[in-house]
């Protein structure tokens, strides 16, 4: 499968061996000659110096130099360059289909030429870029731990107790992750060979080179586990969703971001984008009626795929279209009013409510923290570019002072692998300083998993004693990649606004398939190619199905107070149970993939490590240094 991520890495890889090397200086003098002899003559640079002896990372950012100071003469030059050095090397195959007509669309291509003209190529910034993009060039960058003292006073030492209500609850829908794929079309390839899979360009090459006439795998009607959701299913969910929140008296939603497909950058464009975003706030506002619902952007949620510029950048106005769209169905729906509306508008899609209960809950857009946004390599050793964070803590300070809770929502969690270094360690500063007495609770989407992570006042020490704040992560409607569809509802107490419990529901997609997972028998074709013939079955509907209470699962011996919230030393007990118990470990992945038929059913010592640093770690390179020590502290 080819992924954005390797074709960049081919591309900057093939523009980094650009230009000759200046001692003395690292402006490039560009002759001021057309765009298309200019073009020429990037690529003639490239060629110069393809054969150097320099290192692979002085390359890389060499490379970014020369795309920045051909973007600062001739902006549409760069793009098309990289895609001129990408066919000429062969980096990949289809270096049209990311950089090449997709540009006319305004891209990828363009968002990493006006990056380059912002970086400092030979610093932080470009090491970053490289190490990001072009993983065999420049090794991973070290940026100091920001000092953000200035940012706030000194964290309360007995800040007011809010009394639990004991037990008096109310109930808060979180759902996530729909990846409404407006081009599925059952019958088509469901194990494909690039994503994304049930669309009519679907194939899987091994088997047609076997000689096999038909799909391995024929896409359901109502969903398929390697293919992101059809508009059925995402209404079946919506549907459900519907009728428990008037079974459960659902107060609120979180929808926790991405409604736009996983789809081959060929086939998104603004059109697509605009469209899916549309049709899933359309479905959360035609099953919840009244109900408000607060809604992130995903990663996906953007256009060009994981962009959005930073004010200061001079570029945020390419991406100005999503906020306003989104804040203004989100005030004609009811979600918001049009004060909160403005300030949406304003901060990137970010806004912060207050509930009739007198709960802060802020939105904030991840992207600004995304590794696969271009816009967060330049200047990263300023903690907040975009002023996000900011605005993050003025909220949290105007909560601190009315004595005010508060719950933060985002989509991608703060210690993931798609986060990067430097914005998780200012979110998780700003996480430790206003937990728990104002941060009620943070919630999170993206992984498509059943998960959960903890911050701790200090770094690695991973002690009961200093859990401080949990995340919660929660499951998919997307059954990318093999898992159930799956929602949440939280009950939350009255007063202190903590999760008593959490209640998931999962829908088990392989019993409305055609055939039987679970009853097949080999069939070789051609070239000792292997394909699974499966039974025929009678699909049934959609059925969405109780799974498990939190509280229930993971308090193994009951010993956990029935009037305490599920806090961090909860979650803390959980995760040593998860790692010590072997019954506990499975019901864990069990819950992770939401009783699919793919549930792996043992963890080895990698997979135990793996979980173990998603457990306590809250930044990023808190989880690589976690992964890299190979060493499980006993919890």
């Amino acid at each position: 499968m080819v992924n954005i991520v390797q074709l960049t890495t081919g591309l900057l890889a093939a523009s980094g061996l650009a230009k000759r090397a200046d001692n003395s200086s690292h402006q490039i003098q560009v002759p001021d000659i057309g765009n298309e002899a200019l073009l020429e003559w990037g690529f003639q640079e490239a060629q110069k110096i393809f054969n150097t002896s320099a290192s692979n990372c002085t390359k890389c950012q060499q490379g970014i130099n020369l795309g920045k100071y051909i973007t600062l003469k001739a902006p549409t030059v760069t793009p098309n360059l990289m895609v001129k050095l990408c066919n000429f090397y062969k980096w990949q195959d289809d270096c049209d289909s990311y950089q090449g007509a997709s540009i006319t669309r305004g891209n990828q291509g363009k968002h990493l030429a006006q990056v380059f003209t912002l970086m400092d190529a030979f610093g932080l910034d470009g090491q970053a870029l490289c190490n990001g993009f072009a993983p065999l060039t420049c090794d991973r960058v070290q940026v100091p731990v920001p000092d953000l003292s200035s940012w706030w006073p000194e964290k309360p030492k007995n800040p007011k107790k809010i009394e639990s209500s004991y037990n008096e609850t109310f109930n808060v829908l979180h759902i996530s992750d729909f990846h409404l794929d407006l081009r599925y079309t059952p019958g088509q390839e469901a194990w494909c060979d690039d994503y994304m899979c049930c669309t009519v360009e679907s194939h899987n090459e091994a088997a047609i080179a076997a000689g096999l006439n038909r799909t391995v795998l024929p896409a359901q009607k109502l969903g398929s586990y390697h293919c992101d959701s059809p508009e059925a299913l995402v209404e079946d969910s919506m549907k459900s969703v519907g009728a428990m929140s008037l079974a459960r008296d659902f107060e609120f939603g979180l929808f926790t971001g991405d409604m736009v497909s996983h789809d081959l950058e060929d086939w998104l464009s603004f059109a697509h984008s605009y469209q899916s975003e549309e049709e899933c706030y359309y479905l959360m506002k035609k099953y919840m009626g009244d109900i408000p619902v607060y809604p992130t952007f995903g990663n996906h949620d953007s256009y060009p795929y994981g962009q959005v510029a930073q004010n200061s950048s001079g570029f945020a106005g390419d991406f100005s279209w999503n906020a306003e769209l989104s804040a203004k169905m989100w005030k004609d729906f009811g979600w918001i009013n049009e004060t909160t509306e403005a300030q949406a508008e304003h901060t990137y899609g970010s806004f912060a409510v207050t509930t009739k209960r007198g709960l802060r809950v802020i939105s904030l857009d991840s992207n600004l923290w995304y590794s696969g946004n271009y816009y967060n390599f330049w200047n990263i050793t300023d903690p907040d570019p975009s002023g996000l964070f900011h605005w993050l803590v003025d909220e949290l300070l105007l909560c601190e002072k009315l004595g005010q809770k508060a719950w933060i929502m985002a989509h991608i969690p703060a210690q993931d692998l798609g986060a990067t270094g430097w914005n998780s360690e200012v979110f998780r500063q700003v996480i430790r300083r206003f937990s728990p007495h104002v941060i009620a609770a943070t919630f999170f989407g993206h992984t498509h998993a059943d998960q959960f992570n903890l911050f701790y006042e200090k770094d690695n020490v991973w002690t009961e004693e200093s859990a401080l704040a949990v995340g919660w992560i929660t499951q998919s409607v997307t059954p990318v990649d093999l898992y159930n569809p799956a929602w949440r509802y939280y009950e939350v107490d009255t007063k202190t606004f903590e999760i008593m419990d959490s209640r998931n529901y999962y829908s088990p997609l392989n019993e409305t398939y055609d055939y039987d997972l679970a009853k097949s028998k080999n069939h070789t074709v051609a070239n000792n190619y292997t394909v699974a013939v499966y039974e025929p079955q009678t699909p049934r509907h959609l059925t969405w199905r109780w799974e498990y209470s939190a509280r229930d699962s993971y308090d193994l011996n009951g010993t956990w107070p029935k009037d305490a919230p599920l806090n961090a030393t909860f979650w803390h007990r959980a995760a040593k149970a998860i790692l010590e118990n072997p019954e506990q470990n499975q019901l864990y992945w069990d819950h992770y993939y939401r009783k699919s038929p793919y549930t792996p059913n043992e963890c080895d010592q990698e997979c135990l490590l793996d979980a173990f640093c998603s457990f306590v770690t809250s930044s990023l390179d808190e989880r690589f240094a976690c992964l890299q020590s190979k060493n499980m502290t006993q919890l």
